[in-house]
């Protein structure tokens, strides 16, 4: 069968017009991708210049508090427990108002394992750690982090800006009736405020006796129920800390920092025995368990 003229002209223009095709959808795809990898580079130099200005931002700020950078594992306890919160030193408060890439950042650049997590009641579950340890090693005594651990959170909210009340009490050491310590220590009568807390619950942990009302007689040394509220919150959280510092048993590789024994960084207010003592419980009975 012949094709007629108008027949060729039709498969003619039939294939002109698939070849067309042809060539706009190769256009097409060429284009489209020059726009991809248009879009990749500006992603990339956009996260470039992202990571940049956290890098900047968390030099800057260790920088600035160089002197008391031991203190960094604190702000990141700070913001975890209350990043609304108006504490009294201004590191503090300015680590709070970092984003969760710097603060991290601040961490890593200081050569911490410690990272700032989203936690929806830090401190609850803080208080519920150390009385699950006070329940569990001595059974027979009764904590004194009832209410919610009421006067641990008091050193914070109520007295957050007041300088540690008390520094020395009345104590003598074990090591003071031995004869090193009669001949090479001077003794005054008083010890540093921590020590009768360390001694008893030294012995404490060290022993397989759980009938001993260990909390029961360190309330009575420090004179827990007639002192001053501030006396009583400086005491409450100075024992929750070294409770969760003698029961931490499971050794870790992990660096979480020394906050007050690093670099020459003084522990100063009830609001850093506050944070201190989050910092030791946090990473002491949270983190590794």
């Amino acid at each position: 069968m012949e094709l007629s003229l108008s027949d060729w002209i039709s498969i003619i223009c039939s294939v002109v017009s698939l070849f067309v095709t042809i060539i706009i959808f190769v256009l097409q795809m060429k284009q489209s991708k020059r726009m991809e990898d248009f879009e990749y580079k500006l992603d990339e130099r956009e996260e470039q210049r992202r990571e940049a200005t956290i890098k900047a931002e968390a030099v800057t700020f260790i920088s600035k508090y160089y002197s008391d950078r031991g203190l960094i594992p604190l702000c990141a306890i700070a913001t975890m427990h209350n990043n609304l919160f108006y504490y009294h030193r201004d590191m503090y408060r300015e680590f709070c108002c970092k984003t969760t890439e710097v603060q991290n950042k601040i961490l890593e650049y200081c050569k911490l394992d410690l990272r700032v997590k989203q936690i929806e009641d830090l401190f609850g579950e803080c208080i519920e750690a150390v009385n699950n340890v006070i329940h569990t090693k001595f059974p027979e005594d009764v904590s004194p982090f009832y209410e919610g651990g009421k006067y641990v959170l008091r050193s914070l909210e109520y007295y957050g800006n007041e300088k540690i009340p008390v520094e020395r009490i009345k104590y003598r050491p074990a090591y003071m009736n031995t004869e090193f310590g009669s001949i090479f220590v001077e003794f005054d009568g008083s010890s540093p405020y921590e020590m009768c807390i360390t001694d008893m619950l030294n012995i404490a942990f060290n022993s397989s006796n759980t009938s001993e009302d260990i909390i029961c007689k360190l309330e009575k040394q420090y004179g827990f129920q007639n002192v001053s509220e501030i006396e009583a919150c400086q005491f409450a959280t100075v024992l929750a800390k070294y409770i969760a510092i003698y029961a931490g048993e499971n050794k870790t590789d992990k660096i979480y920092g020394t906050p007050g024994g690093y670099a020459g960084e003084s522990i100063e207010t009830m609001e850093d025995i506050f944070l201190l003592a989050l910092f030791e419980i946090y990473t002491n009975l949270i983190l590794r368990e």
